[in-house]
């Protein structure tokens, strides 16, 4: 028996970026100095991708890539690293097609909502994003309102890593009533809504990282189980018995908080432990 955290897709695009990278350091490449160049350029274009509908041109990427020198089999690994962030080449991606059934339908449902509402004119939105600006809080509140669409447009770039949808736009529209309040040091209304996307973005993003985080805590977590478990069964079947938590914590390879955790993991499913139950029992006290 193992135990093993489900995998996830933002595992991936860690996984891609190191493979791009790998591959080049291989090709006898200056290695990480164009390894460090290449990350900075793959990030570059995704932000520049969520700027515009999730998409960036073939022109923009091979000009991007032209000082590299890829292979052909870097280049194909470039774009399913971009694929992997939802970026589409020449037209967007559609961000339904990561989505479970319950989360296409919930984004439906929303973006029908949202959409209903009613949208001002250019001159409409001049004026009350000027008086936002100002610290008005009805110009404030109806400006949020009006952006609710595009916290939607928005949340769709970062679909199927890792996050749920309805959790997407809500970090973006607790994002976007904050930033209504703090447009002051702007230098004029053409400059809001770039401001409050940016924000929206950049919450989005830290929801994604915070939950990486945590998958990354938890598979540690389940690897230290699977060592104990491992340990474990080794020293069980050179004594023939069950062994002690003090006995595997004696052979130095685990420690015996790693072992009460992996106990605590594992749900007292550690067979070639004795009186786990109770060791358990005294880690709770």
């Amino acid at each position: 028996m193992r135990f093993l955290p489900p995998a996830i897709s933002e595992m991936k695009n860690l996984e891609s970026e190191e493979r791009i990278m790998s591959e080049k350091h291989q090709n006898g490449s200056e290695g990480k100095d164009l390894g460090g160049q290449l990350q900075c350029i793959l990030r570059s274009l995704v932000g520049a991708a969520r700027k515009n509908r999730g998409m960036i041109t073939r022109d923009q990427l091979e000009q991007a890539l032209e000082e590299l020198q890829l292979s052909g089999e870097q280049e194909k690994l470039v774009e399913e690293y971009l694929k992997q962030n939802n970026i589409g080449i020449d037209e967007p991606l559609d961000a339904e097609e990561k989505l479970s059934e319950e989360e296409a339908d919930y984004l439906r449902e929303y973006t029908e909502m949202v959409n209903a509402m009613e949208q001002p004119s250019d001159g409409e939105r001049e004026a009350i994003e000027i008086q936002a600006m100002a610290g008005e809080k009805d110009a404030q509140r109806q400006l949020a309102e009006w952006m609710l669409p595009k916290v939607v447009d928005l949340a769709r770039l970062y679909a199927g890593q890792g996050v749920f949808m309805e959790d997407l736009i809500g970090a973006g529209n607790e994002a976007l009533v904050r930033g209504t309040k703090l447009l002051a040091p702007l230098e004029g209304p053409e400059e809001v809504e770039g401001a409050l996307a940016e924000r929206i973005m950049n919450a989005m993003e830290d929801l994604i990282a915070e939950n990486l985080d945590e998958v990354s805590a938890d598979q540690t977590a389940a690897d230290t189980a699977n060592k104990v478990l491992e340990k474990a069964d080794e020293l069980a079947k050179i004594l023939g018995r069950k062994v002690s938590v003090e006995e595997l914590a004696g052979e130095g390879e685990v420690t015996e908080e790693e072992i009460l955790d992996a106990i605590r993991i594992t749900g007292n499913r550690i067979e070639s432990l004795e009186d786990s139950e109770a060791a358990d029992a005294g880690k709770g006290n």
